[in-house]
């Protein structure tokens, strides 16, 4: 058991792997995308420069697999020319957008203390932190000319050019309007494109240069846009390596802050600019109170109907219990749920009946007037609050698996009960019930549990058309959500999570399957 474990482990990771390419490139390669309206009404977005900050900023300027690559491992390693060790932790205060450090309450002490994140890369003033977008001016000397590339293989706006080629003694970078203007100045104006110690600047006037920057380039940002490096901790020059003049050149200037997907770090939602991570704990709790509650009623009701109506075939019963799995498998679960809505709020409101929530997963304000939940004097918040608001999208979401279960479970106790085994049990004279419950139950359980695992499984995922109809703050309706605006980061994050409990699903079948049936062992 213990080899096959071990051999299941590298498999998994394996696959995980394999799905993290697939939804990345999938996403990535798909049309449209966040800046699709620049590129198909200009005039939203004026301007080349424009276009070129809105892709840095959502990291769409690079090539695809170094943005996976980024998205699975982070990118504050990428272009740092300064690298923690790891020795002991830096820890660096968080600065508000006031420039104040941030600061939290103890939950111990009720003191207030200043949130601190841990920094493990460092980049040193210089390409790596400099973004198409920003305003630059640059002085040094003509070189010549040179061919170089603006955009990326594939877009609509991968160009390759010869411009004038500069070498840069010297970059301001975010100049003020009001500050002198340099007498060795040789251009001035935004970054169109940056790749590695090379950006393509262009002015004001439609002109395009090219500027390399060496390693005795000085760099000039405005105070506060950097910090020196601490001088706590043990760092190890690895710019020969990541640097922008290593042997990594091509991506030093992806250096940033997110630390990975591997390193449970989902990036910034770009609709609403929060962590993903927060988004998903913040809707986790609603999904799996509504998943784990449907799975629930359809593992305990719809189970034992199903093998009762096996022992009891072709009487009124199974009749009953067969015509209601079609039923349940056949109805469209968004008609099912609009219909439970005008019932259950809309007409019990005429039949002055307490009527049930259709929305949200708790109270906001004093509940309505006439409702259930005045009737129960539930205040906002409330264990009884959320229960009654559960009712119906549980309701809706578990008929399809209720049906389901009791289908399997009728299907597979019929065809247990023809076997050998439980004619010779009968046939010594045992009672029924433990022929049913000792040799044949266990037996009839293996499909069952193959099919309730990966249900299980699903309670991450949420039920996207119930979530959506019932207006329920969860994971369903956050991915539906994400899908129609194009929030790739959740989406990715969603898929991500999910693909992985799908492994782990697969696994705890297996392991279930020895639990089952002793029968069943991995050698």
């Amino acid at each position: 058991m213990a080899n096959y474990l071990i051999r299941r482990f590298f498999q998994m990771i394996l696959v995980v792997f394999l799905s993290t390419v697939a939804i990345y490139i999938l996403l990535n390669v798909a049309p449209g995308g966040p800046i699709s309206p620049c590129l198909s009404q200009p005039r939203n977005c004026p301007g080349e420069a424009e276009i070129a900050r809105l892709e840095a900023y959502l990291g769409l300027d690079k090539p695809l697999m170094l943005r996976y690559l980024a998205w699975i491992m982070g990118d504050d390693w990428m272009g740092a020319d300064w690298v923690y060790l790891g020795v002991t932790r830096y820890e660096k205060p968080v600065v508000a957008r006031n420039g104040n450090p941030m600061t939290k309450t103890n939950p111990d002490t009720g003191e207030k203390e200043i949130v601190t994140e841990s920094i493990r890369f460092w980049a040193d003033p210089g390409p790596a932190l400099l973004n198409p977008g920003i305003s630059v001016w640059a002085a040094g000397t003509l070189n010549g000319n040179q061919e170089v590339t603006i955009g990326n293989p594939g877009n609509d706006d991968f160009v390759r050019q010869t411009l004038p080629y500069y070498l840069a003694d010297t970059v301001w970078v975010k100049p003020s309007p009001a500050a002198t203007t340099p007498t060795s100045l040789i251009a001035s104006g935004k970054i169109l494109s940056q790749e590695g110690s090379l950006f393509v600047m262009q002015d004001l006037n439609g002109n395009r240069y090219a500027i390399q920057t060496t390693p005795q380039t000085a760099f000039h940002f405005p105070e506060g846009d950097i910090d020196p490096r601490p001088e706590e901790g043990l760092w190890l020059n690895i710019s020969g390596l990541t640097g922008a003049y290593g042997l990594m050149d091509k991506i030093s200037g992806f250096h940033g802050k997110g630390h990975g997907v591997l390193r449970w770090d989902f990036g910034l939602s770009w609709r609403s600019n929060q962590p993903v991570a927060e988004l998903i704990s913040s809707r986790l709790n609603n999904t799996i109170m509504l998943t784990a509650a449907s799975t629930l009623l359809a593992i305990v009701v719809g189970i034992p109907i199903g093998m009762y109506s096996a022992t009891r075939q072709y009487s009124r019963t199974d009749y009953a219990v067969t015509t209601f799995a079609f039923f349940g498998s056949a109805m469209p679960i968004f008609w099912f749920g609009l219909m439970v809505i005008l019932v259950f709020s809309h007409q019990f409101k005429v039949w002055d009946l307490p009527f049930l929530p259709v929305g949200g997963a708790s109270l906001v304000r004093e509940a309505p007037e006439g409702s259930l939940l005045q009737v129960l004097d539930a205040a906002p918040g409330s264990l009884i609050d959320r229960a009654i608001h559960l009712i119906l999208p549980v309701l809706v979401l578990s008929l399809a698996s209720l049906a389901q279960y009791s289908r399997f479970a009728r299907g597979s106790m019929l065809e247990v009960l023809r076997q050998d085994y439980v004619r010779t049990a009968r046939a010594k004279g045992l009672l029924e019930r433990i022929v049913l419950y000792k040799h044949a139950l266990r037996n009839a359980l293996i499909p069952i549990v193959a099919v309730v695992v990966f249900d299980i499984a699903g309670i991450f995922g949420g039920a996207t058309l119930t979530e959506t109809i019932f207006s329920y703050p969860g994971m369903g309706r956050l991915y539906f959500d994400a899908l129609g605006t194009n929030d790739w980061p959740v989406v990715m994050a969603f898929l991500y999570i999910s693909a992985i409990l799908i492994v782990i699903a697969t696994l705890a079948r297996d392991v279930l399957f020895t639990v089952v049936d002793p029968r069943i062992r991995f050698r």
